[in-house]
C-alpha cells in the first residue's frame, strides 16, 4: 500500500470521527425538533466504509488478467458499497454530505484502479505484439543469413570451376 493511500484513509477516518463527534455534541445540546442520525445508521456507515477499504485493497491486489472473475466480483461488491455510501443514511443534511463525499472518494479510487487495469492490459498486449514482431524479424534475418550462405557457396563453386578451367 502506498503512503498517499494510507494518508487518505487516516484523514478520512479522522475527519469522519471529528464530524460525527461534532454532530453528537450538537445533538446533545438539543436538536430542536431536527432528526439526527441513529446509532444504527452510524454503525452501518462505518461498516460500509470499512468494507469499502478492504474491498479496495483486495481489488488492488487482484490481477485482472489472471483472475478476471474474482476481479469483476470484487469490483461489483465495491460498486455496491460505494452506492450505499453515496446515498444518505438519514435526513440529517450534514451526515448526508459526509456519506456522499465518502462515496465520491471511493468512486474516484475505483476509477483509478480501472485506469491502472486498462494500462496494465494494454501494456501486456503491446509486449505480446512487440514479441511477435521480434520473432518475425528474427525469422527474416535467419532466412537472409541462409540465402547469403547459399550465395557464398555458389560463388565459391563458380570460382573453383573457373580456376579448374584455367591451364
Amino acid at each position: 500500500m502506498n503512503a498517499s493511500f494510507v494518508k487518505f484513509l487516516l484523514v478520512t477516518l479522522v475527519l469522519g470521527a471529528g464530524v460525527v463527534g461534532g454532530m453528537y455534541w450538537v445533538a446533545g445540546r438539543g436538536s430542536g425538533g431536527r432528526q439526527s442520525i441513529t446509532a444504527e445508521q452510524e454503525n452501518q456507515y462505518i461498516a460500509d466504509a470499512q468494507l469499502a477499504d478492504s474491498l479496495f485493497r483486495q481489488l488492488k491486489k487482484t490481477d485482472p488478467v489472471e483472475k478476471a472473475s474474482e476481479f469483476s466480483s470484487v469490483r461489483f461488491q465495491l460498486e455496491e458499497t460505494i452506492g450505499r455510501l453515496g446515498k444518505s443514511y438519514a435526513p440529517d443534511s450534514l451526515f448526508s454530505q459526509i456519506t456522499g463525499t465518502t462515496g465520491q472518494n471511493y468512486q474516484k479510487l475505483l476509477d483509478l484502479v480501472a485506469l491502472q487495469t486498462t494500462n496494465r492490459q494494454s501494456q501486456t498486449s503491446a509486449k505480446a505484439q512487440i514479441k511477435s514482431q521480434l520473432d518475425g524479424l528474427t525469422a527474416g534475418v535467419q532466412a537472409l543469413q541462409t540465402q547469403v550462405m547459399l550465395k557464398q557457396a555458389s560463388l565459391d563453386n563458380l570460382r573453383a570451376m573457373k580456376a579448374s578451367q584455367r591451364p
